[in-house]
């Protein structure tokens, strides 16, 4: 079954919105410490419209001959003022619905990616991946991808409860 890429419309958002909550949904199976607000998706959908208008955000997906069934979203970013200026591009959810995993998909959804932050000189690109997500960490390994920082996370039992 052929695919497409291509770069999402506002009138997306009723088929790109599932897509975002499969993938926090599994996220949320991967790690109880991982919650999404109650008004997520509401956020998200706000967003998402904002995120299609934008220069300096970008929505794609992978679209087959039914529906969509992958998603990548992407946004241009500075460090913050105490490092070095440096123009990156952010990859904040990329996901591919699992009969299309082991495709090649995710890579292509990427590549949009990189090309946009090679047509925005960007320096590099980067992205979060939940620690219990160990496909998705594996697929960034074979994207290129290095672990450059590590957040730590210390729970109520750790720094005790409030009294």
């Amino acid at each position: 079954m052929s695919v497409a890429v291509r770069e999402a419309r506002p009138s997306d958002l009723g088929a790109a919105l599932p897509l975002w909550r499969a993938l926090h949904a599994e996220h949320e199976a991967l790690d109880a410490r991982y919650r999404m607000a109650e008004d997520a998706a509401a956020r998200w959908a706000s967003d998402f419209r904002e995120w299609t208008r934008s220069v300096s955000s970008r929505v794609w997906l992978a679209v087959d001959a039914v529906a969509p069934v992958g998603l990548l979203t992407a946004h241009l970013y500075e460090p913050a003022p105490t490092f070095q200026p440096s123009l990156f591009v952010h990859v904040d959810d990329l996901y591919v619905a699992p009969p299309h995993r082991g495709t090649g998909l995710g890579t292509r959804l990427l590549d949009q990616a990189r090309d946009w932050a090679r047509a925005e000189q960007a320096e590099y690109l980067q992205v979060g991946v939940l620690a219990a997500n160990t496909a998705a960490r594996a697929f960034w390994a074979r994207q290129g991808g290095a672990e450059f920082s590590v957040t730590m996370r210390l729970g109520e039992s750790d720094i005790g409860a409030a009294a």
